[in-house]
């Protein structure tokens, strides 16, 4: 059952739903990308790792710090003790966490170097924290290295990133295209809750002819394919909710649908 929003459907935002479209539309993205790029190019999903030692006040301390206890077996009773070797020093070991993030590169098949990265945003790249500012490292890398960044935030809250100046107009969502060739110019689509997602081109190697994504196509695709209609209620608000106007123009479209 299709959405009943023109474009994003903000009740997707709800962190309970989010994760799930994440990897939907990560998947209908690559496939709609493969049935449209150059043959000399493929679409992939890959996931970032980020690994953190986290401070002295968040490790953990597993058995007793200072001693080791060792099963030996004794001669004579034939009977097994322990042996405890006591530690003249005390150290914590570092506990590292791992954590990571779909993201779609499209690779070029001959050179086998990655061309253009597609991140859709998470909440992990847009609060404050560690994860945020592993990723605002990589996107700089990316941006050094002559790589394509597209960058779709289909998420209301948490903190834009870097676009420099001047500053955009005021929008629910985003999408930035970086072509490698243009840097540091770069396209940026703001976009309404009302609005439906655009078609957007892919920047590929100079010289090749872009590719251009429906980006809703895709957002329907991963909307039809999760089933959301049958979990989302739309008697609610959303979460986050919407501001005014919005938030009466939605109460008074699903009214009309559910008409």
């Amino acid at each position: 059952m299709p959405s009943p929003f023109p474009g994003m459907d903000p009740y997707l935002e709800n962190p309970a739903i989010w994760p799930d479209l994440h990897v939907g539309l990560n998947a209908a993205i690559r496939a709609e990308l493969n049935k449209r790029l150059p043959a000399r190019y493929a679409a992939r999903i890959d996931r970032y790792v980020w690994i953190h030692e986290p401070g002295a006040d968040e490790r953990t301390l597993l058995g007793k710090p200072d001693v080791y206890v060792a099963e030996t077996t004794g001669s004579g009773s034939g009977s097994g003790h322990a042996a405890v070797l006591t530690a003249p020093a005390t150290v914590v070991l570092p506990a590292v966490r791992r954590e990571g993030n779909r993201y779609i590169k499209i690779v070029d098949l001959q050179n086998h170097r990655v061309v253009t990265v597609l991140e859709v945003l998470s909440p992990a790249n847009k609060n404050p924290g560690k994860d945020r500012d592993a990723y605002l490292m990589k996107r700089n890398e990316y941006l050094a290295t002559e790589i394509n960044l597209i960058e779709i935030d289909l998420l209301r809250s948490g903190e834009h990133m870097p676009w420099g100046g001047p500053p955009p107009p005021p929008a629910d969502y985003y999408i930035l295209i970086s072509p490698a060739r243009e840097f540091p110019r770069a396209g940026l689509w703001p976009l309404s809750v009302r609005d439906p997602l655009p078609e957007i081109p892919i920047p590929l190697n100079p010289g090749d002819q872009e590719t251009f994504l429906p980006v809703q196509t895709c957002f329907d695709r991963a909307h039809d394919e999760g089933r959301y209609t049958s979990e989302v209620n739309y008697a609610e608000p959303p979460t986050p909710p919407l501001p005014e106007p919005d938030a009466t123009w939605a109460r008074e479209l699903l009214t009309a649908r559910r008409r």
